[in-house]
């Protein structure tokens, strides 16, 4: 059995019930990665570990998270309230969107799953509260309201629509759902806007009608490939004669980007306030198009069926170079049901 979603009426339900019957969908995401740099006494590896949070959106075991809690990682568990914690796999990622699917090894066997909303119907002024794991507390409620839905027209890859909100989110958020007061995930946690580091009211959240798109409706499966968009400003800083680029920072052992070729870097470094690793590809072009125009990348890759090749054009050593990585079969992707409301078993 797994929980049975319902719909309900929020002017006679408490919000503190509302959370009660979502929480269990809630999962803690723990990540660990090895780090191998080098330096003038050689090669040193190091483990690095992390923590975000995500959310089961169906009772097979599928999660939903962000992209930047789980690309680098070498190991995925997720940590479920009532069930012992599970190795997870990641199944579809974009990194454009900051949206990842994992699929858990060991799923609950009385699991809670959460309802997909639908975010083109949030208004400002519309109240939501977040359940995550900040600065690993898990299973932590925080509330606020829609501020603004926004649509980011600039150049290169990163999310075209993005939930604004003041609920506060903080590192070990990332990944989590926000909840309108039915109880549906109309959001997924992805960065703040800060100063100082820590959430200011101005916290960002990649809507639920991207994750249903990306995810669900025209997922494409992960080939192991971690990038970091490159401007033409930090190409300049860099001396590389490109407008710009996609940086391969990390490329998954044994997976199908690394056995086409394609090489990831070694040399950790701060830019701007940024770690960046250095020495990997750097990607021109994806199936002839400039790394620029993400859009038309995103459009591309979405035609390209099981078997079909992606092919990067990239710079190394001085001299471009053609990669052909082809695309492997995707787990079959489960339909998620209409928008209903959670409730626990």
């Amino acid at each position: 059995m797994f929980a049975i979603l319902a719909s309900f009426t929020v002017a006679s339900v408490p919000l503190e019930q509302v959370v009660q019957r979502v929480d269990g969908s809630v999962v803690t995401v723990r990540v660990a990665e090895k780090r191998t740099s080098e330096s003038a006494g050689g090669k040193s590896v190091s483990i690095t570990t992390g923590t975000g949070s995500g959310v089961m959106v169906h009772p097979d075991g599928w999660i939903v998270t962000a992209a930047h809690v789980v690309d680098d990682a070498d190991l995925i568990e997720v940590e479920f309230t009532d069930a012992p914690t599970s190795v997870a796999q990641i199944v579809t990622l974009s990194r454009t969107e900051d949206l990842a699917l994992l699929k858990a090894e060991t799923p609950p066997k009385k699991p809670v799953v959460a309802a997909l909303g639908d975010s083109e119907l949030l208004k400002p002024g519309m109240r939501l509260f977040a359940i995550g794991a900040p600065l690993g507390l898990t299973h932590t409620v925080t509330s606020g309201v829609v501020s603004a839905l926004r649509t980011d027209t600039r150049k290169g890859p990163h999310p075209s629509r993005l939930l604004q909100t003041d609920v506060p989110i903080n590192q070990g958020n990332s990944g989590g759902p926000l909840f309108n007061e039915n109880g549906e995930v109309v959001g997924i946690a992805s960065f703040i806007a800060s100063r100082s580091g820590g959430s200011v009211g101005l916290n960002f959240a990649i809507p639920s009608s991207t994750v249903r798109a990306r995810l669900f409706e025209s997922p494409l499966p992960w080939i192991g490939v971690s990038v970091r968009f490159v401007s033409k400003e930090f190409a300049e800083v860099m001396n590389w004669p490109i407008d710009a680029g996609l940086l391969v920072e990390k490329v998954k052992a044994g997976g199908v980007a690394a056995k086409a070729g394609l090489h990831g870097g070694m040399i950790e470094a701060e830019l701007g306030g940024t770690h960046v690793i250095l020495g990997g590809d750097l990607v021109l072009k994806v199936n002839g198009l400039p790394t620029s125009d993400s859009k038309a990348i995103g459009k591309s890759l979405a035609a390209l069926q099981p078997g079909d090749a992606i092919t990067y054009e990239v710079l190394c050593a001085g001299s471009t170079k053609t990669i052909e990585v082809p695309l492997p079969k995707l787990p079959k992707v489960p339909t998620l049901t209409a928008s209903k409301v959670a409730r626990a078993p």
